[in-house]
């Protein structure tokens, strides 16, 4: 399969995976054939990437880590719980159980082995990003907590917080507020106070995720809030969210920004290694989530251009592509292989990412 920005899309491409709006509703279901139709469907829905059938690397596999179905199980589960949430008291215990089954799901998606790549797409809209991009940063949260050695409990524990981290942004105030990002907000700053308040009245939620809650919004070097909390004095699980939110909101634009290209984000999170991160964490950050993922197209610094058929996590931006085309954009009979991680490839880098 092939990944490329919805924007790219063209009649006549097949889609390689069903694809879902924001809401986590199917628009159209794996082996569509794209229509004007269905483009303009992609646009109105504020679709970011899709995966389409491409016989080049047609036995390329694009596995995601956590299954489409869960992921929008969990957005529509959130979403109802912000919908419904009056903003005042506890939150109903029966919509905390309805998140609780996706996001738990996802935990045990993980086990017994890590398999997949993290959905790196962003969200297009500050008002999708209430609901979408806490369950897309749960999802790399939870992955990097399975690979600092959490246990299904602690994991448990994570992925609600992360889903729940900004609960506390659906007061009355906050409704009442303007629209625009959050981050723009008078409030934002004593939000993680607000959701660890709401969150703390729970009786099926727990001390554990009120911390985590509390805290994702502390830096390493004590820059954040709301306490300024420093290095180890910041709980792992918080640290793991800190950085997995960030990600995404980078990805996204929200706050006014451009959203960056996962390739850009991910250098981000690394430049900060030491300031804002765990530079431990970072590293880990580095080796779990690729730079440029599977079934992108990129363009090497020789000229050529290709599809990488393996993201070749561990390897920090040195995946093995599929070349297509030589130096002179000359489609090449018999396509190849190169892994940029190998010995003797040091001079071809990767310096623009097609079609995204």
């Amino acid at each position: 399969m092939r990944r490329i920005g919805a924007r790219h899309a063209r009649p006549t491409m097949v889609l390689g995976r069903a694809v879902y709006d924001s809401q986590g509703r199917k628009l159209f279901d794996q082996g569509t054939s794209l229509t004007e139709d269905s483009l303009t469907t992609l646009a109105v829905y504020g679709v970011r990437e899709v995966l389409i059938e491409d016989p080049r690397v047609a036995d390329v596999p694009v596995q995601p880590l956590v299954a489409p179905e869960v992921e929008a199980e969990a957005v529509q589960a959130l979403q109802q719980l912000l919908t419904e949430y009056a903003g005042d008291g506890s939150i109903a215990e029966p919509l905390v159980e309805q998140l609780r089954k996706p996001i738990y799901s996802m935990v045990r998606e993980l086990f017994p082995e890590v398999i997949g790549e993290v959905n790196v797409a962003g969200c297009t809209s500050w008002e999708e990003s209430r609901f979408v991009r806490p369950v897309k940063a749960a999802v790399l949260a939870l992955l990097m907590g399975r690979r600092v050695g959490l246990g299904l409990v602690e994991l448990g524990y994570l992925g609600l917080a992360s889903a729940l981290m900004d609960v506390g942004l659906m007061t009355p105030s906050q409704e009442a507020a303007p629209p625009g990002p959050p981050e723009a907000s008078p409030g934002f700053r004593t939000h993680p106070q607000r959701s660890a308040a709401i969150l703390g009245l729970s009786q099926r939620l727990g001390p554990n995720v009120v911390s985590i809650v509390l805290q994702h919004h502390e830096r390493w070097d004590g820059s954040g809030f709301p306490k300024g909390l420093r290095g180890g004095d910041i709980c792992l699980s918080a640290r793991i969210l800190a950085m997995a939110d960030t990600y995404y909101e980078l990805v996204s634009g929200t706050g006014g920004q451009r959203a960056l290209p996962p390739h850009e984000a991910a250098e981000f999170i690394m430049a900060y290694s030491g300031e804002l991160f765990d530079p431990q964490l970072v590293q880990l950050f580095a080796r779990q989530v690729p730079l440029y993922p599977t079934g992108i197209t990129v363009r090497l610094s020789t000229g050529e251009v290709g599809i990488v058929s393996d993201a070749n996590l561990g390897h920090i931006g040195r995946p093995v592509v599929r070349i297509l085309f030589d130096a002179s954009l000359r489609p090449l009979q018999h396509p190849q292989d190169v892994d940029l991680a190998e010995k003797g490839q040091q001079g071809r880098l990767i310096v623009q990412v097609v079609d995204y």
